[in-house]
C-alpha cells in the first residue's frame, strides 16, 4: 500500500523499517539502512543546493548516490555511467558541481567547486536524456512533484505491494529503467540490482535466488528473451512482465499475453515519454488479447 502523498518517496524510506528494500550480490539493505546510507551522501554534499551529475551503473552506490541526491534536495542529472564521452559532453555542456560515480556498492564524489555555480530552479529534482527516437538526443527537468506523481501512478495501476521484487533488467538512466526502481521505492516493496543482461545465466541466477517477481523490457529485451527459451522457463516467482520503449508487435504482445496467463503473471503494455518522466499509459493486461494492437 502507497503512502499518503505530499512526502516524496525518497524522502520517506525509513516510513519503512527494516523491511528489505535492496539486495545486491551478497548484501541486503532494509529501507532504514537504505535511508542512512543516502543520508550520508546527502550530507557530503551539503546544505546549498548543488547540481550533481551521476554516472549511473546499476549497481547499489549508483542508487545510494541518487537518493542521497533527492533526499538533500540536489538537482540529479542521470547518465549513462558507460559512456565516458557523452559524460564528459555534458560536463563540458553542464558545468556540474559534483560527479558522482556509482562503483559497486560505494559511490565516490568529485567536488568540482564548493558550493555552487548555478541559479536552480526551486522545482528541480532530476534531469534526463530523451532517447532520441525523434531526433537528437534532449535534456529533460523534472520536478520531485513529476516524480512522485509518476511512481505513485505506476505502483497503483500495477497493483505493487510491499512483497514484490523488481530486478534491474533495464539500464538506470534510462527513464523506464529508473522508473521501475522509483516505482517499487515508492510502494515500499524491494529491488534485486544487478548489471547483468538477460542473456546472462547469472541474471537468472540472481532472479531465482532473489525471488524476483517483476521484470521489465523493451522490444529488443523480448527479442534477447526468445534467443534463451524465456517461454519455457520456470519461474515460479514472476507476476508482472512489463514492456515499453517502443511498439511492439500485435501479435508478439497476443504471444506474451497467452504465455502470461499460461503460467500465472500478467502482462502490461505500455507506452511512456521521458519529458512525462515515464509510462504514462497502459493496456490492462485482460485486453492484452483482444487488443494487441
Amino acid at each position: 500500500m502507497l503512502v499518503t502523498q505530499g512526502t516524496s518517496f525518497a524522502a520517506r524510506l525509513e516510513a519503512y523499517g527494516d523491511r528489505p528494500a535492496v539486495v545486491a550480490e551478497a548484501t541486503v539493505l532494509g529501507y532504514d539502512e537504505l535511508a542512512r546510507r543516502a543520508d550520508e551522501v546527502a550530507e557530503r554534499l551539503g546544505a546549498t543546493r548543488r547540481l550533481v551529475l551521476l554516472e549511473a551503473r546499476n549497481d547499489l552506490g549508483s542508487l545510494v548516490a541518487y537518493l542521497g541526491a533527492l533526499r538533500g534536495g540536489h538537482p540529479v542529472l542521470v547518465v549513462d555511467g558507460e559512456n565516458a564521452g557523452h559524460t564528459q559532453r555534458l560536463v563540458d555542456a553542464y558545468d556540474p558541481d559534483v560527479v558522482a560515480t556509482g562503483d559497486g556498492s560505494r559511490c565516490a564524489l568529485d567536488e568540482r567547486r564548493r558550493g555552487t555555480a548555478h541559479d536552480l530552479h526551486p522545482d528541480l529534482a532530476l534531469v534526463l536524456s530523451t532517447s532520441g527516437s525523434t531526433g537528437s538526443p534532449k535534456l529533460v527537468r523534472l520536478s520531485q512533484r513529476n516524480l512522485d506523481g509518476n511512481a505513485e501512478a505506476i505502483a497503483a495501476y500495477l497493483e505493487l505491494a510491499d512483497d514484490d521484487r523488481a530486478i534491474t533488467s533495464l539500464p538506470m538512466h534510462y527513464c523506464y529503467g529508473l522508473s521501475v526502481i522509483n516505482s517499487h521505492l515508492a510502494a515500499g516493496a524491494s529491488l534485486i540490482v544487478t548489471d547483468r543482461s538477460v542473456v546472462d545465466r547469472c541474471f537468472w541466477d540472481a532472479f531465482t535466488a532473489g525471488g524476483a517477481t517483476n521484470v521489465a523490457g523493451v522490444p529488443y529485451t523480448f527479442e534477447l528473451l526468445d534467443r534463451i527459451g524465456f517461454g519455457s522457463m520456470r519461474l515460479p516467482t514472476l507476476r508482472h512482465v512489463t514492456q515499453a520503449g517502443g511498439r511492439l508487435a500485435p501479435d508478439r504482445v497476443r504471444t506474451l499475453a497467452e504465455l502470461g496467463r499460461r503460467y500465472g503473471w500478467r502482462f502490461f503494455v505500455m507506452y511512456g515519454q521521458t519529458e512525462a518522466t515515464a509510462r504514462m499509459a497502459y493496456l490492462p493486461p485482460e485486453h492484452a488479447l483482444t487488443h494487441p494492437d
